[in-house]
């Protein structure tokens, strides 16, 4: 949202005080399919079969039933369905004020589609990126990868579109995370990063181990300093500074999935968030009534970063664009 005019970004928080105003779910992502042409080994979409997948329409509806303040529209990979762009189209012209992004992992985005993508008037392009290589292509198990990503990402932001990279944080890439940065910078792009969770596919591959975790701390005081210097790393200083509490074993209460952020499938079941099971479709979910959810398993920012208290100092940052 940082990338965005001061009238855009006045706008975006005075949405946010209605929407809490309100008590609305702050985002909604809508799962447009499980489908996925990614084989990631820390995710376990592209193993399901086929779902039933809600029409244009249905992912209309779910937006005039609980008025988020902002949509996240991802997969699997969302661009596996011919209409992705219909939908998105649609839920952002659909009357009211919204926030309204994507998450892809780039292999669709020729500048055709990307050129498309843009006139939709979608706010933010969230594009995966884990390493700031050709290792990319073996994360994804998708040859030439990082070659469409490395051309696509600066040509859409020389376009004008807000892009943001969004980078799972572990041990694998940990020594990349600050390259991941200046990429993003140099690109012309943001970056989000998320600590690695063991739900999604039970691997534990991918966790710090004790002896990397003094490297972590080293790592996220590296990526403050380029978010002050730089403005190229999105993420809260307060979701950095929770981040080796949880690694070293510390739960993190007070998550407000199934409340303030909720998951709705490509059928149309709402999830609390991406790893919680179905509870009920989204036309009978009511989110006030629910009990909050006491799960500590994850510290990812879908979650993090919705916790991360609200101060002057990030209201005055949200409007100078810092």
């Amino acid at each position: 949202m940082y990338s965005h005019p001061f009238g855009a970004r006045l706008r975006a928080i005075g949405a946010i005080a209605l929407n809490r105003l309100r008590d609305d779910p702050l985002n909604i992502t809508l799962e447009l399919t499980r489908r996925c042409n990614a084989r990631c080994d820390y995710c376990n979409h592209w193993k399901e079969q086929k779902q039933t997948e809600q029409e244009l329409g249905d992912f209309v509806a779910v937006i005039d039933r609980f008025r988020p303040f902002s949509v996240t529209v991802c997969g699997g990979e969302p661009f596996m369905r011919r209409d992705a762009l219909d939908i998105l189209r649609a839920v952002k012209a659909h009357p009211g004020w919204r926030y309204v992004s994507i998450i892809t992992n780039g292999w669709f985005l020729g500048e055709d589609k990307a050129a498309k993508l843009i006139d939709t008037g979608i706010d933010q392009i969230n594009v995966s990126l884990n390493f700031p290589d050709e290792r990319q292509d073996a994360d994804r198990k998708l040859p030439g990868l990082y070659k469409k990503i490395s051309h696509i990402v600066p040509w859409m932001a020389a376009r004008g579109a807000n892009v943001q990279l969004n980078t799972i944080l572990m041990n694998d890439n940990l020594d990349d995370a600050a390259a991941i940065a200046r990429q993003a910078r140099a690109w012309g792009a943001t970056v989000m990063f998320t600590l690695y969770s063991e739900l999604p596919a039970d691997n534990h591959a991918h966790l710090f181990p004790p002896e990397r975790l003094e490297r972590l701390d080293e790592v996220l005081a590296e990526l403050r300093a380029l978010k002050r210097r730089e403005r190229a790393v999105a993420n809260t200083e307060w979701y950095f500074d929770m981040i080796p509490s949880y690694a070293r074993g510390t739960p993190i209460p007070g998550c407000t999935a199934g409340k303030k952020t909720l998951h709705v499938s490509p059928g149309g079941m709402v999830r609390p968030c991406a790893e919680l099971a179905p509870v009920e479709h989204f036309s009978r979910y009511d989110h006030r009534a629910i009990a909050p959810v006491t799960c500590t398993r994850c510290f990812q920012a879908c979650r993090g970063e919705v916790q991360a208290p609200i101060t002057i100092r990030r209201a005055v940052e949200a409007l100078r664009g810092a």
